[in-house]
């Protein structure tokens, strides 16, 4: 037995405990770490709501087909359902882990499971939406995925702008 900072030491027994709870700066730091996973990829969510290829400007720059229009959202409904089950699974599993995380009694090995679970229903999720995004890409001609990837980047750069401007517009400045 050595009195290193870290290591653990037995108890009357003899036992070496193998979790200790958890401090507050722990709780603090996963806090955190969920907050910047969940709202630190803003685009992504964004993106499974909005079906690009019914918006004007996309169907006009991209120029479009029926038949392609009618084949991405025969792709986007028939994966919406797993999509929207995947989704409320996350957010089921995100609030139970908040819970553990804020529970005094909790300790490392809790929130390690809890964990593991959010992060694989998120990994779930996010194969489904890069399988729809795969198959959509399929469905357009080498051109149109050129131009959908400009116009996808300069959408993006759009939306940030404008959310700064919301933020101010709600605090009412």
């Amino acid at each position: 037995m050595n009195g290193r900072p870290g290591r653990k030491r037995p108890d009357q027994a003899g036992r070496i405990p193998l979790q200790t709870p958890m401090t507050m700066p722990a709780k603090f730091f996963i806090c955190l770490a969920l907050s910047l996973s969940l709202f630190g990829w803003p685009g992504q969510a964004a993106a499974q709501g909005f079906k690009w290829w019914q918006n004007d400007r996309f169907r006009q720059e991209l120029a479009l087909t029926t038949e392609q229009v009618t084949r991405l959202e025969e792709i986007f409904q028939a994966l919406q359902p797993t999509l929207k089950t995947q989704k409320e699974t996350l957010d089921h599993l995100e609030a139970k882990l908040s819970k553990v995380i804020n529970d005094d009694h909790a300790d490392e090995a809790m929130v390690l499971h809890a964990l593991e679970r959010v992060e694989a229903a998120r990994g779930e999720l996010s194969k489904s939406r890069t399988l729809m995004s795969f198959r959509m890409r399929r469905i357009l001609t080498a051109d149109q995925n050129v131009k959908m990837k400009a116009l996808h980047e300069q959408w993006e750069r759009e939306r940030r702008n404008r959310s700064p401007q919301r933020s101010r517009n709600n605090r009412g400045q």
